[in-house]
Formats: C-alpha cells, structure tokens, sequence
C-alpha cells in the first residue's frame, strides 16, 4: 500500500507549467521542465514521503465554460479528477485568471464565486479523501496580470479587458483570502512569490515557479504537515 501524503494541485497553464511567448504563434504552448515547475519544486522540497499531482490545463476557468472549449471548465472536472487520484491529504488550487477574460469576466463582488463553488465540491466528496474525510484545502490567491512589453504578446492584456481585468486580479488576495477564513481553508498569496513574465503578461518566469514553489511547502511544513 502507497502511504505517501497524496497532494493535489488543480490549476492553470501556470500550474502547467507554460513557458510564456514573447509572440503569437499557431504551435501549441511548451511546458517548462520538472526542475522549473512549482508543483515539481514543492516535490522536490516535501521529498518522497509525499507525492505531488500535477493536474494544471492551460485556459481552465473555475465554472464558467470557455465557448470554444467548454472542457477547459474546472467544475464538471474536479469531482472525476479528486476520485481517480484518491485517496488525497491535500488539494491545493489556483484557478481563477482565466474567468477574467472579457467572455465571462464577473464584476467584482462575483470574483469568489467560482473558487467557493470548487471548495464546495470537494466538501461535499469527502469518500475522495483519506479515511472518508475531505482533504485540506489550501487556496492559492492567483498573482496580477499586467500589460506585456511592446516588444511581447500585445494581444493578451485586452483579452482580459486590460485595465478592468488587471484591477479584478489585483483583488484575488483579499477576496480568496475572505473566503479561505469563512471556508476553512488554508491560504496563500501567490502574488507575494510569483509574477508574470513581460513577454506576455500572465504565465510566469522560471523564477516565479521556483520562488513559489519554495513558498508553498515552506507553508505546508509550517500549517498542515
């Protein structure tokens, strides 16, 4: 029997592990290596008596469909991806920039939705976790977007709606923060590790994932385990 400590890490293309592109390109985006990515440095950092899941999808929203790729929804996916990887300890999530883009991009006092949806499925799937009881819930706060470089990818920042989906961005701390408290739910800032390359605005350096990598199980250590 495996008795390592099961962690899950339900994500984006920055959980992924996306290298950003200083320019639009029809090829599919590369993937940074396990020595780069942060749920490999958390790995790395916890050693073998955990076991870290990657399970990141570039463009995956929290509940809101993506027209032209309704599979990149993280709701109808969660429930599937917590039984198939049980039993878990852990579940950690960052989700949430990609509801910022312009075609489902809730107003402020929305921001939470989503992310509070997501705790409540797990809540309620406690048979996924060890011992029939839900595993812990550790919130990610996803970092800022911002404009990229006139010299990088000029065309990401008004697909969040520029300046109206930077400032909801900036907001993530405090609303997932509120939520953690209300939930139950342990929570960090990745914006307090991690920001985003110029090339592009959104995915972040090879710095960012180490740093955060780093951040996140120095937490672990410390809060859970």
């Amino acid at each position: 029997m495996d008795t390592r400590i099961n962690i899950l890490c339900f994500g984006d293309s920055n959980t992924w592990g996306c290298i950003p592109r200083w320019a639009e390109s029809t090829v599919p985006s590369e993937r940074y290596d396990e020595s780069i990515r942060w749920p490999m440095i958390l790995q790395k950092d916890l050693g073998p008596d955990y076991k870290i899941i990657e399970e990141g999808l570039g463009g995956r929203t929290t509940i809101y469909p993506p027209p032209a790729a309704p599979w990149k929804c993280g709701e109808p996916y969660l429930v599937p991806c917590l039984f198939t990887h049980r039993p878990l300890d852990l579940v950690i999530m960052m989700l949430g920039t990609n509801d910022l883009q312009k075609v489902h991009q809730p107003p402020l006092e929305k921001l939470g939705d989503g992310i509070r949806r997501l705790v409540t499925l797990i809540r309620e799937n406690p048979n996924c976790g060890r011992g029939q009881a839900a595993p812990r819930i550790l919130l990610l706060a996803p970092t800022y977007i911002q404009p990229s470089s006139p010299e990088g990818r000029v065309l990401v920042y008004p697909k969040f709606n520029g300046d109206v989906g930077r400032r909801l961005s900036l907001a993530f701390p405090e609303v997932y923060g509120a939520i953690a408290r209300e939930l139950g739910c342990d929570f960090l800032d990745a914006s307090q590790y991690a920001q985003p390359s110029v090339a592009d605005g959104v995915h972040f350096t090879p710095e960012a994932h180490i740093q955060l990598g780093h951040a996140v199980a120095a937490y672990i250590k410390t809060h859970i385990f």
